[in-house]
């Protein structure tokens, strides 16, 4: 005899977990400002100030977002937060410094050990944490950018990998450009296979135009990179001496990247602000910068202004107290984004605009003070 079925039951299927942000601080305005934004948009916020107690919630799951307070650094000492970006992942979490004006520069630059990506100046606004996570979570619509502003794709080969190219690496990531690193041209090649696009420039490292790991290429490699420019470069030209390439392979990638005079850079940490025109008047948020030259300075945010746009700007000198205002604009930026293989810093590059003989004359000796041993 066939019985009769029973009831459907349905399939329930258990609903993937919330996005979890991380708050290494105690429990106060910052938090709670944190806290609302992470819930508006889905987020479960979670607080931890003990050590112990950090490293709980970083074995519990992974968090989309790490925030630190920086009193938290200043408490810890260096390396105190025992590697913070390293235990959420190189590709995971971005940490967030949360800063106040006159927070000391020694703490900043223990932060940047720590690899802060961004820089929240306190009291912290709802808006500004809401932004962070609106770009984490993808719903943060980007404008189109123009082919002039678009990111440049460079692939530098050389038998070392990445500590080949220490110098002219460092100096075209702040300069804007996205890199591959490769110990060979035929993993090069196999870059360019992964990343899925030509690159705008192959640089090798050998001695005349068909020397180095050029010269040892196989036919598929060859077959994978022709049409793409080829520059190279000595193995000293690639280290010490790499500021002398950058007119020459700023015009290969058709940029123009001498006003910002990355080679003149000096490490100078201080929080930023920074206002870009909307339909409301200014739109203010905060960043961190941890180099300044003359021509311009990089600013590390998740949530840089639209490349090409003008911006004001309020650099917090920590050494001084200082406040130092200019007017800039946009020559480069990398907003939040998956790398997927692809090195380069999140955040903007702006040069300095109309700065008067003073501040201009101030500037410089902050670079030369701050460069001297």
């Amino acid at each position: 005899m066939r019985m009769a079925p029973g009831p459907v039951r349905p399939i329930t299927r258990e609903a993937p977990p919330s996005p979890r942000v991380l708050w290494v601080g105690v429990a106060g305005e910052a938090w709670l400002a944190l806290s609302r934004a992470a819930r508006a948009l889905g987020c479960e916020p979670v607080q931890a100030s003990l050590p112990g107690a950090v490293s709980l919630e970083l074995s519990r799951a992974r968090p989309r977002l790490v925030l630190v307070h920086w009193r938290q650094v200043q408490e810890r000492g260096p390396g105190g937060l025992s590697g913070l970006k390293a235990r959420v992942g190189a590709s995971g979490a971005p940490v967030i410094l949360v800063a106040e004006p006159e927070t000391p520069a020694e703490v900043l630059e223990a932060a940047d050990a720590e690899g802060i990506e961004d820089c929240l100046l306190a009291p912290v606004a709802e808006s500004s944490v809401r932004a962070r996570l609106s770009a984490l979570l993808g719903a943060r619509v980007l404008p189109a950018t123009s082919e002039r502003y678009s990111p440049r794709v460079v692939l530098l080969a050389g038998a070392g990998g990445a500590r080949t190219w220490a110098g002219l690496g460092s100096l075209l990531e702040v300069s804007g450009h996205h890199l591959l690193y490769s110990a060979t041209v035929e993993g090069a090649a196999a870059r360019v296979e992964e990343h899925g696009a030509a690159p705008h420039l192959l640089v090798v490292v050998g001695d005349g135009a068909w020397g180095g790991v050029w010269a040892r290429a196989g036919t598929v490699a060859r077959s994978l990179l022709e049409g793409v420019p080829s520059l190279t470069v000595t193995a000293a030209e690639s280290g010490r001496s790499a500021a002398t390439l950058l007119p020459r392979i700023h015009a290969m990638l058709s940029r123009e990247g001498a006003s910002l005079r990355v080679e003149e850079r000096v490490p100078f940490c201080c929080p930023v602000e920074f206002g870009e025109s909307g339909p409301q008047g200014l739109a203010w948020t905060s960043g961190v910068s941890f180099a300044l030259s003359p021509g311009g300075l990089f600013v590390r945010t998740l949530v840089p202004a639209r490349p090409g746009s003008s911006v004001t700007l309020r650099i917090h000198l920590p050494t001084t107290g200082e406040r130092l205002e200019s007017h800039g604009v946009v020559a480069w930026a990398n907003p939040y984004a998956a790398r997927e293989g692809l090195c380069f810093p999140h955040g903007m590059g702006v040069r300095f605009l109309g700065m008067g003989p003073p501040r201009l004359m101030h500037l410089r000796q902050l670079c030369q003070a701050t460069a001297s041993p």
